[in-house]
């Protein structure tokens, strides 16, 4: 049985984000929207990285996974998306394990975090689709 690839995965948890939200479920939602960008990211460096990057698959942080895939793609890091990515991550230790910072998302949480999940997985899509071009013509 072939092994599901962190790109399954996250379209997977992107779905579930989806599917949750219709029911009204907010914290869930926020929480795959996070997951799915993170396996996103991982996939892109696995993909793409050095055998040392192997240590950052156990990382949690989209900053740092962002970081990463920005200097193997050769493109600045843009400070609103880090911002985002930086949210995606509270958001999610927020609502999902005990802190001072308890949080419940609300409606509008939940569909800005489905905007930074769906903005980040396309421009990790159109890298992908950009290097696996660069591939073909080699």
């Amino acid at each position: 049985m072939p092994l599901i690839s962190y790109l399954e995965y996250s379209n997977r948890d992107m779905k579930y984000a989806r599917d949750i939200f219709s029911l009204g479920d907010y914290d869930p939602c926020g929480r795959f929207c996070q997951q799915s960008v993170e396996k996103r990211l991982k996939y892109y460096i696995e993909q793409h990285g050095i055998p040392n990057d192997k240590r950052l698959l156990h990382l949690h942080s989209l900053t740092n996974l962002y970081q990463r895939v920005c200097e193997l793609a050769g493109c600045q890091v843009d400070k609103k998306t880090k911002d985002d990515l930086h949210k995606l991550t509270d958001d999610y230790f927020n609502t999902n394990y005990p802190s001072k910072n308890d949080i419940e998302l609300t409606e509008e949480m939940a569909i800005e975090a489905m905007e930074i999940a769906e903005t980040v997985n396309s421009w990790l899509d159109s890298l992908l689709a950009l290097r696996e071009s660069e591939e073909i013509d080699i």
